[in-house]
This record gives structure tokens, sequence and C-alpha cells, in this order.
């Protein structure tokens, strides 16, 4: 068990130390901005926001997914977070601070997704905040995030790049 945990903690320190400045800018962006963002009860998701964006766009590597040539961009998944512009009109429709979106057409939503790390970042903690007082837990509200109720293989690399997070913390390489 020690050994697991020492390659583990091997495992973890050399990913931390291969992250560009980049990456590293754009996760504490998504933690800054997720942190100040509570939920109902005054609770805050920066890391499972932060565990999201490593795994869903390597910390902004990968901005644009699902995007295939006869897709429309508004379609795809933008951003380091790889919000979609129907997401974003649903978390739009149910947040008061980010209704001003839904007065966006879709190509103009899209360039500010993509674009925008803030943004980005801000409709990703309000649509993780929705999944989590709508769903039973947490394991269904992060698969909710994925578009699906139950998604084991997106939760586990949310839960993996957790630990990735924590340790990057940790190590005093975010805040």
């Amino acid at each position: 068990m020690r050994f697991l945990s020492l390659i583990l903690l091997l495992a973890l320190s050399l990913f931390g130390d291969t992250m560009t400045p980049k990456q590293l800018h754009v996760l504490q962006t998504v933690r800054d901005v997720a942190k100040s963002i509570p939920d109902k009860n005054g609770k805050t998701y920066e890391n499972t926001v932060s565990a999201i964006c490593l795994t869903e766009s390597s910390a902004g590597k990968n901005t644009i997914g699902d995007f295939r040539h006869k897709k429309s961009i508004t379609k795809a998944s933008l951003g380091p977070m790889q919000i979609q512009v129907a997401t974003a009109r649903h978390v739009a429709r149910n947040v008061k601070k980010l209704r001003w979106l839904n007065k966006l057409t879709d190509i103009q939503l899209a360039g500010r997704l993509l674009g925008d790390i803030k943004l980005s970042a801000q409709v990703a903690t309000y649509y993780v905040i929705l999944l989590h007082e709508q769903r039973a837990d947490k394991f269904n509200a992060i698969s909710g995030y994925n578009g699906g109720s139950v998604n084991h293989p997106y939760y586990a690399r949310v839960m993996k790049n957790m630990d990735i997070v924590n340790h990057l913390v940790s190590s005093g390489k975010l805040s």
C-alpha cells in the first residue's frame, strides 16, 4: 500500500512539473472564479471545477471539442471548460447573473465561451452548482457535467484529476 502511494505521488509530481505556465494560469483563473461563486449553503467547488477543467481540456490545451466537419461550431464543446452553447443558455436561464448571455447570438456566445476563460469558468461553476442541487450525490452531479446521469469512466477521470489538483495546491503551484 505504501509503495502504491509513493508511485501515485511520483506520478502526480511529474505531471505537475510538466504543466505549462499557460495551463497553470488557466487552472488558477478557473479556481479564482469558482472560489467566488458559492452555492446556497456557502460551499464553493474550486477543486471540482479545476479537476473538470483538466479532464475536459487539459487545462486549456484543447479548447474545441466534439467538432466535426458537418457540425456547427455552436454545437461544439468550447473553451477550457468545454461548454456547449446550449448548456450555457440553460445555465443563463437558471442563473440571474448570467441572463445577459441570452442576448447574444449563438455565434457570439460561442466566441465568448471559446476566448474568455473567466466566462467559461463562471458558466461551468454555476452548472456544477445546478447539478449538485438537482442530483442525489456528487457522483451523479459530476457525471452530469459530461452529459449523462451515470458515467463511471468520466467520474474516475475527474477524481484522478482531483488528486492532481490537490497536489498542485499542496505544492504551492495553485492557490
